[in-house]
């Protein structure tokens, strides 16, 4: 057969053979063993290849199937098996150099549309010989035809990028051939010894295709049909080997001569002279900048201008990476951006240049803001340096910038804004000439609405608040604010002067302001108010706008003065005072220019009116806080008493009648509020009938019912500033200012004002979602009720809590029909009156009973008649809905809030729901069932109330229990439980189970009648559970099997709580242990008829557990009681079910661990193996030893299995940890042995690696909890004695697993936890200190970078743990390994110190939460140390030493700084004068002066104050 195949080269050669038969041969070849030919892959790979050249040589034709099977004949041999395996074994073998070449240009022609072949399959041999060492040379050792494969294959990425309108997917292939050839080419650009050739030939043919493809990846609105690999990997690894490529390219260290020689100036006069001008190597910003800038006019100049800026930032940011770490090469980075600047189509002198596209505003403004930000990251602009040597080039360069943004102020664009901040921030002078511009433009003037710009507009507007402040400058900055106010302007469109985020900031910069600035800023303002009254009386609309202005700016900066005391110094008191009266000067001259004045422009009238009215109301709240907190100040209107300006405001009156705006009632509102306190403050404790009068007279001008709310829109938001209340949000603004006053206006309110509040609140809070997050900064009428009804001072407002009930009620019952509540319960409408105490006989003690009372108890017994008649409301789904929510609200109040009678009728009203609510026909099942849930929360919630007792004066508390199960029952009669899903009747049944609990409480608590009580509950429940017997759980009717659940149910928690009685009360341990037997002899034949049924798989596993474990809980306590009071010694107790438990013991240890279980039957299950084998030790009849290991065998299956997280291990924790006491309380020193040969090779390393880290989690998780159980005398000492042994093994566990991020929080932590417990407990077992420095080691393989902030928190906790257990435990040995000690501590220090660095806007409140927790940990590690200074006072001053040198280089966030300086302190308190003396002297020169900021902060604020306190301290 091989001399038939021999002559298949020629016949491959030959021009008679057909093509199609020539490619059958060539395949057959290749793959067959059979065919005999020397150097057989290097002669079919140059046949392809020279077929190929053939083919698009246009030497020879070649169909069109045939070429495309050439390549595709070529992508195999190239990717197959074998040629593989004989490249391996070194064997030789060459392509040929045409090859590169004709992949290049069908890669051309792709891009064009004029590929005739698969171009997948092109580039799939172009991958083919790139990932091959030896194919690749064909590429790699042609640089040129590498670069020509890495430009065309961009073009083609590119292309494939710009096709939007494009139906198709991002072809992967493409993006991964595109990174292999970018990988490939660094490569060989890095081997490259000329980086003149490298720079030459990156910037004539790279630099715009990879610049391109980056901006088109990064800029790419992604969609779900794009492929996840090239969202999510390719597009990020492609721009990093972009990066990379032009970074180590373009600007290469031994390049900056060349730079530096072009953009200096007086470098540049250097070489002019030397003639070099004309060399390319010379100007490389400029050949950047050439191959960047695109001709004018093309077809996708947009998409050009677009990658240039996109590409400028990050060149520029490259050229700050590679030269600007050196201070002496900053001003060559500076220059560079300069050049980089006017690339945006700017001039030299920094104007636009005419070919500028207007359109191209925010791609400019956006790059030049990137350039600005790395400027101030990179920090090359050096103020001072700038100033001596370099005659201000900068400053001015950043001024004409400054110059450039005004003088075509992009107002609506955010990055506009952003990029003057970024200015501000470099240096304040920047923009200190155009001061007057900035204020106009950013603030005062901008009148732009949308949320991003207006997001970006505060944040300058506080960056230059922030700036002056600290500056000093305060003043001049306002003098600028009003002189831009007063300019002629269409006002009414100015947006509000000081929204949210503004106010917030000026009020901390006013806080920090010297007081005698903060009052030059009132009075400036004062002027500038005084000299445009003039203009009042000329009734113009601009006027009283700008007066508003000033009266809102007047407002915020008066409303953030610190308050005067006693301590303030005398001048600051008269300067206050003054500025005092001239307000008050002011408040008269504005209504004396008022008084007489006709108003006939409506507008006008409203705006003075608002003025006038707030003036007051501000002076009036400063004036009366200086009172109260001053002794030194003198009131002026003390003196100057001639004025009732708030009389003289109101009656301000127009030719249409009254002015009045929805500001103008806001503030009298407030002027009313104001004048309630100063009465309450001036008037005595017992008020006259005067003095009431004019409270209840204010407070119900205050709630005003007759006026009406305009626009009460749920949806309409309020900012909390005045200055943006209008008709729109007044309702919002009236609702908040109610709310929050009713404690000083409630006790004055009419019961008309009361129910008014209460109504009002009551129908907002049932238009809104109780669930939704109150963390909102805008306010709503609900957000503002949600926030009231969850209050803490409404509980102490028991008149509206009162009205609240009344309102529930009312609706309750209008959501119900009230006539088919009254035909139902007719007492619920009757008065007290009709209900007659003294026909009650004397002899039952009831005469001391309320008439009210007694009409509660006629109501309860209807309502329990309706109960057992049957009898029902139906209610629609609608109704329903309303029904669930008024439920939700009524169960969001405080039950001890509420009065006896308001209690009582409450908790009726919400029975006779439970009882009377069914379906109507159309009604959906899930509504009435989720109501029933609700219901049965809310009554168990009262039941938790202080007035819980007087329910069982009203009714009997076995007719109660009843009445729930009757109520419940009634539903499968009215089909509510009709095909309900298992999770909804299991919520259901938990409702009803909590409210039998608490009633059984109740019961017990009171000790009345709780022997017939309890008697009479169980006697029913056992009788209707016997009544139907088990043949309803055997039928398949489910309805049958929820009965019987509902009854169980019941019953458990019937055993669970009169089991606690056992032993407490002796008189009724009898009893309640025949109440025992009794419902365990029931509920055994209910349960094993219930798990026989078809039905029976109705509810989750978990339910029958945990009955069977109560019913064995049950029987061990009546074992107990009996085995206790008999007379024999070895008493024994026979279990009346015991094959149940068995059966089932032996069911649970099959199902525990093989496969996912849900969560609730594992602990369930955990519980029950607990309960079974105390069951079996004191039966007595079943091996306990066998049962001891397979429980455990089991738990540590279940432990290890691979489905389980490493939350629900910790969640199995508490109820593994209980059984594991239960076990080991009596266990027996080979029982103890066979538990550690089930855990000898649970720690071994290899198992880490091996993929098996469940199990040693498992043995972990079993160590640490076995470490806290109480061991019997002999398995405790071996115990102990194995522990050193154990400590060893988990240092190798701990440093095995830290090699593994991935396994970081799901083994290194509970590694740490486990060995943390063992020293904890083993405080007087471990004397030998190398075991805890043993443990210390490990602790520094623990990592702390590279991490989710979930395993950085509970890596960082862990190791903090471990070192408080080990200086706790053990002080003895730390004055030995203190330094050891300290040094993994400074891990923590350094960690949190790094990660709690201040960061951009973006990440700024990002895991904040966390590192505050890490931050509190390192404090309180600081505080122990202080604390306990033996061993560490030597140490103090190294301890300050590190904590200083890693603060000197991070900027800190201010909340985590605050809490490591705090633990510092504690440290300096401990460091003597000649250690403070030491670390003045060694510690550098940046680090010194941090080291001396915090020492002058320590004895300024901490050890005067300790210093203050020991004096006091006996």
């Amino acid at each position: 057969m091989a001399a038939v195949y021999a002559g298949i080269h020629q016949k491959l050669k030959s021009h008679q053979t057909p093509w199609a038969d020539k490619l059958k041969l060539a395949r057959f070849a290749w793959g067959s063993r059979q065919c005999i030919l020397p150097n057989k892959e290097q002669v079919l790979l140059d046949w392809t290849t020279h077929s190929l050249c053939a083919r698009y040589n246009k030497k020879v034709e070649v169909p069109l199937e045939v070429e495309d099977g050439l390549w595709t004949y070529l992508d195999d041999i190239l990717h197959s098996k074998n040629l593989n395996n004989i490249l391996s074994h070194g064997k030789s073998i060459t392509l040929n150099s045409a090859l590169s070449q004709i992949i290049n240009e069908r890669i051309l022609e792709g891009t064009s549309g004029t590929l005739t072949v698969s171009l997948s399959t092109v580039l799939s041999c172009c991958h083919g010989i790139l990932t091959s060492p030896v194919l690749s040379v064909s590429y790699t050792a042609r640089y040129d035809q590498l670069v020509e494969l890495l430009v065309r294959v961009c073009r083609l990425a590119c292309f494939k990028l710009s096709q939007l309108d494009s139906v198709e997917p991002l072809p992967v292939k493409v993006f991964e051939v595109l990174l292999l050839i970018l990988s490939t080419y660094l490569t060989v650009q890095r081997q490259q010894g000329n980086s003149n050739r490298v720079f030459t030939q990156v910037t004539e043919h790279l630099l715009q295709p990879l610049c391109l493809v980056r901006h088109l990846l990064t800029t790419r609105a992604w969609t779900e049909e794009d492929d996840v690999i090239i969202r999510q990997h390719l597009n990020k690894d492609i721009r990093n080997k972009v990066d990379l490529i032009l970074q180590s390219a373009l600007f290469f260290h031994d390049r900056l001569p060349y730079y530096k020689e072009e953009v200096v100036p007086s470098e540049r006069e250097s070489v002019s002279k030397k003639g070099y001008a004309g060399n390319t190597l010379l100007c490389p910003v400029a050949t950047i900048l050439v191959k960047l800038v695109y001709e004018q006019g093309s077809e996708k100049e947009g998409l050009f201008y677009a990658a240039r800026s996109n590409s400028l930032p990050l060149l520029f940011r490259f050229a700050l990476d590679s030269f600007g770490k050196a201070e002496q090469n900053k001003l060559v980075c500076f220059y560079i951006m300069t050049k980089f600047v006017t690339a945006l189509d700017f001039t030299e002198d920094l104007s636009v240049k005419e070919t500028f596209n207007a359109a191209n505003w925010s791609l400019a403004l956006l790059s030049l803001e990137n350039i600005l930000n790395s400027c101030l990251a990179g920090d090359i602009y050096n103020i001072a340096a700038d100033r001596i040597h370099h005659g201000e080039v900068q400053l001015n360069f950043y001024r004409k910038v400054a110059q450039l943004l005004f003088n075509n102020a992009q107002t609506d664009i955010p990055a506009w804004y952003r990029c003057l901040k970024t200015l501000l921030e470099l240096n304040h002078q920047i923009l200190e000439p155009n001061l007057d511009e900035l204020v106009s433009s950013a603030w005062v003037d901008a009148d732009n609405v949308d949320l991003r710009v207006k997001k970006a507009r505060e944040m300058l507007v506080s960056a230059v608040l922030q700036t002056y402040a600290k500056l000093r400058q305060l003043p001049r900055l306002f003098e600028e604010l009003l002189v831009v106010i007063r300019r002629p302007a269409a006002d009414e469109l100015r947006q509000e002067l000081l929204p949210e985020t503004v106010q917030k900031h000026l009020s901390q910069c006013l806080l920090d302001n010297p007081p005698s600035q903060n009052l030059e800023i009132c009075r400036l303002i004062l002027e500038t108010m005084q000299n445009d009254l003039r203009y009042v009386s000329e009734m113009r609309e601009e006027s009283a706008l700008k007066l508003f202005s000033q009266s809102i700016l007047l407002n915020a900066v008066i409303s953030n003065l610190k308050t005067l005391d006693d301590s303030t110094p005398v001048p600051i008191v008269r300067q206050t005072q003054s500025l005092m009266e001239e307000m008050h000067e002011l408040v008269k001259s504005l209504l004396q220019n008022l008084d007489g004045v006709l108003i006939t422009d409506a507008p006008w009238g409203e705006k003075i009116q608002e003025v006038s009215l707030l003036l007051v109301h501000t002076w009036h709240e400063a004036d009366t806080l200086f009172q109260i907190h001053c002794s030194k100040y003198k009131s002026p209107a003390a003196e100057k008493c001639d004025i009732n300006p708030v009389e003289k405001v109101l009656a301000i009156k127009s030719s249409a009648g009254e002015v009045i705006s929805p500001l103008s009632r806001l503030l009298q509102k407030l002027l009313t509020l104001h004048s309630m306190k100063k009465h309450l403050l001036g008037s005595p404790l017992l008020l006259s009938d005067a003095d009431t009068q004019f409270l209840c007279k204010a407070a119900q001008y205050v709630v005003k019912r007759q006026e009406p709310l305009i626009n009460m829109s749920l949806d309409q938001t309020w900012d909390l500033q005045l200055c943006s209340v209008n008709s729109e949000n007044y309702s919002v603004a009236y609702w908040f200012l109610l709310t929050n006053n009713l404690p000083l206006i409630a006790p004055y309110l009419s019961q008309e004002d009361t129910m008014y509040i209460a109504d009002t609140m009551l129908n907002y809070l049932l238009q809104s979602d109780l669930g939704t997050s109150l963390e909102k900064t805008d306010l709503t009428v609900c957000l503002i009720s949600k926030q009231l009804l969850q209050s803490v001072f409404f509980c102490e407002l028991p008149g509206l809590h009162s009205a609240v009930v009344t309102c529930i009620m009312r609706k309750l019952f209008e959501l119900l029909c009230a006539s088919d509540v009254q035909a139902l319960c007719p007492s619920f409408f009757k008065p007290v009156s009709e209900f007659d105490v003294e026909s009650q006989d004397k002899q039952e003690h009831m005469t001391d009973i309320l008439p009210s009372m007694e009409r509660l108890k006629g109501i309860a017994q209807e309502i329990f008649n309706c109960g057992k008649a049957g009898l029902s409301i139906p209610v629609s789904e609608t109704q329903v809905s309303s029904l669930l929510h008024l439920v939700k609200i009524t169960s969001a109040l405080n039950p001890h809030a509420m009065g006896l009678e308001d209690y009582l009728e409450l908790f009726l009203s919400s029975f006779l729901i439970n009882f009377c609510v069914q379906r109507d026909g159309s009604g959906a099942l899930s509504a009435p069932v989720s109501l029933l849930k609700e219901i049965f929360r809310l009554l168990t919630l009262l039941l938790m109330g202080q007035n819980s007792p007087a329910i069982l004066k009203i009714i009997h508390g076995s007719t109660l229990l009843e009445g729930v199960i009757t109520s419940v029952s009634s539903g499968f009669s009215k089909g509510l439980f009709c095909n309900m899903d298992s999770s909804s009747w299991f919520l259901l049944l938990q409702s009803v189970q909590g409210f039998i609990q608490c009633l059984i409480q109740l019961i017990v608590n009171r000790k009345s009648s709780l022997r017939i009580n309890l008697e009479k509950f169980t006697n029913f429940i056992t009788e209707r559970l016997a009544a139907i017997g088990p043949s309803s759980a055997e039928s398949e009717q489910r309805e049958g099997v929820l009965y019987i659940q509902l009854h169980l149910a019941i019953m458990s928690t019937l055993c669970e709580e009169i089991m606690l009685i056992l032993r407490k009360r002796e008189q009724l341990d009898e009893i309640i242990t025949r109440l025992l037997e009794k419902i365990i002899s029931i509920m055994g034949p209910a349960i094993q008829a219930m798990l026989t049924s078809k039905a029976g798989g109705v509810l989750r596993q978990s339910f029958t557990v945990d009955v069977v474990t109560v019913m064995i809980k049950s029987e061990l306590a009546k074992a107990s009681h009996q085995i206790q009071n008999s007379e024999e010694e070895n008493g024994r107790y026979k279990f009346s079910h015991i094959g149940l438990y068995k059966s089932f013991g032996q069911q649970i240890l099959k199902e525990l661990w093989p496969a996912p279980r849900p969560m609730d039957f594992l602990i369930s299950s955990v519980h029950f193996l607990s309960a079974f084998y105390l069951a079996s030790e004191t039966n007595k009849e079943l091996d306990v030893e066998d049962l001891h290991f397979n429980i455990l065998k089991a738990v540590h299956k279940l432990l290890s299995g691979a489905w389980l997280s490493i939350s629900e291990v910790k969640e199995l924790e508490a109820p593994v940890k209980d059984m594991l006491s239960q076990l080991m309380a009596t266990c027996s020193q080979e029982q103890f042995n066979l538990l550690f040969l089930l855990l000898q090779d649970g720690l071994a390393a290899s198992k880490i690696g091996g993929g098996c880290h469940t199990e040693v989690l498992a043995t972990l998780t079993l160590i640490k909890l076995l470490a806290c159980c109480s061991l019997p005398e002999t398995c405790s000492k071996s115990f102990w004695l194995t522990v050193p042994q154990i400590l060893s093994s988990l240092v190798f566990v701990i440093r095995k697993s830290s090699e593994m991020a991935a396994l970081t929080g799901a083994l290194t932590v509970p590694a740490v936890a486990t060995m943390t417990t063992l020293l904890r407990q083993g405080e007087c077992h471990l004397s030998n200190p190398h075991h805890v420095i043993l443990g210390l080691g490990a602790l520094h393989f623990v990592p702390l970078d590279i991490l989710s902030m979930d395993d950085y928190y509970s890596a960082f906790q862990a190791i903090h743990e471990a070192l408080f257990a080990i200086i706790q435990c053990y002080p003895k040995v730390m004055l030995k390994a203190a330094p050891t000690f300290l040094n993994c501590f400074y891990r923590l220090v350094t960690s949190i110190i790094h990660e709690g660095r201040q960061k951009g806007e973006k990440d700024k409140d990002k895991d904040s939460a966390t590192l505050l927790k890490c931050a509190m940990l390192v404090e309180r590690m600081y505080s122990y140390i202080g604390s306990t200074a033996e061993g560490f006072t030597v140490l103090s001053p190294f301890i300050v030493a590190q904590y200083v040198s890693e603060l000197q280089r991070v900027t800190l966030q201010p909340e985590i700084k605050a809490h490591l300086t705090e633990g510092i302190y504690l440290i300096l308190d401990h460091c003597f004068e000649q250690d403070i003396k030491f670390l003045n002297m060694t510690l550098q020169m940046g680090v010194k002066e941090v080291f001396s900021e915090l020492y002058k902060n320590y004895v300024h604020y901490h050890k005067s104050q300790r210093q203050g306190e020991e004096k006091y301290t006996a």
